[in-house]
């Protein structure tokens, strides 16, 4: 089946997860994974400007909730240039800390629109809490991979480092003297709050948050009790090793087309989807053709075009 085109519309805040391939565990959380996770995603953030709402990466995943800055058809190609730059740096800083080569991520990551504030709130409890579901801690607090939820919950601004590798090789790269130290960046991640929340204040927001993910990590704690499956201990995500998979493959779902709170908005937005969908197949099929001057949906990206060299028989 051809994937799914991508539309990036300004109005519009996307949940997104990236798997990493074959599920392994290269995301384990540790100091150095969370250090590694959060400086990639704040270079990202600075060089290509987009709101985050809130980013996870759970042991073999990495959760997102963004949205273009504005309307501006920079602020859109951003989205794409972000993710482009977060997961590239990524890729590579989780090969040399794992020491290891090839593919980091599975596929390209799954992308939906979340088409009401509700089911914005929904998907930010739902990533936060993901690793308490999945049953690798027992609090959202306890997990040692990023989530960013001191920030979220109790305003404390994470920060992370990189190493400015430019900087070192215009002093003398392997020949300086220097700590690696004296070479680090502090950089932070800034969040955006959900529109469903901008009405608190920033105390009423935290609180909220808190007490909303309490009640998940009970409701949690209940079905573990009951079905007698206790949460990893910090020592048994100790040991676990990256390389690594789950015992008992979970089979994906159908990616949904959106997410919503009502079957109405939902079918709603499936009927304007179709119409995209019509008009950029149509679109691209006179862009292919050597039509270039087509005009695509808003939001929408061309298809690339392969340069071929055709060496001349004479």
């Amino acid at each position: 089946m051809a994937r799914r085109p991508r539309r990036w519309r300004p109005d519009a805040i996307y949940t997104e997860v990236k798997r990493t391939v074959d599920r392994q565990f290269l995301l384990k959380p540790t100091p150095e994974v969370r250090n590694l996770v959060g400086a990639c995603l704040a270079r990202a953030q600075a060089k290509f400007p987009v709101k985050i709402y809130w980013a996870v990466a759970n042991i073999n995943t990495m959760q997102f909730g963004r949205a273009p800055m504005d309307d501006h058809p920079d602020a859109l190609d951003n989205m794409s240039r972000f993710d482009q730059l977060f997961y590239g740096l990524l890729s590579r800083g989780i090969n040399k800390l794992w020491d290891r080569e090839g593919p980091v991520w599975s596929t390209r990551n799954r992308s939906e629109e979340c088409i009401d504030d509700k089911s914005v709130e929904q998907q930010l409890l739902y990533a936060l809490t993901n690793p308490v579901k999945d049953g690798l801690c027992e609090k959202v607090s306890d997990w040692e991979g990023l989530t960013l939820f001191g920030q979220l919950a109790g305003g404390k601004e994470e920060r992370f480092y990189h190493i400015d590798w430019v900087r070192w090789w215009n002093e003398g790269g392997k020949k300086n003297k220097k700590p690696l130290g004296e070479y680090k960046k502090w950089v932070t991640v800034k969040l955006s709050p959900i529109p469903e929340w901008e009405r608190y204040s920033e105390h009423e927001r935290q609180t909220l948050l808190r007490k909303r993910v309490r009640q998940i990590e009970t409701e949690c704690a209940r079905e573990r009790k009951e079905a007698n499956r206790p949460a990893m201990s910090k020592s048994m995500r100790a040991r676990v090793d990256p390389r690594d998979r789950p015992r008992n493959k979970k089979e994906s779902g159908p990616q949904p087309l959106c997410h919503s709170s009502t079957k109405e908005s939902a079918d709603e937005y499936k009927a304007g989807w179709r119409d995209f969908l019509e008009r950029f197949r149509e679109a691209s099929g006179k862009f292919l053709s050597g039509v270039f001057d087509v005009e695509f949906p808003d939001g929408s990206f061309r298809p690339p075009l392969m340069m071929v060299c055709v060496a001349d028989s004479t």
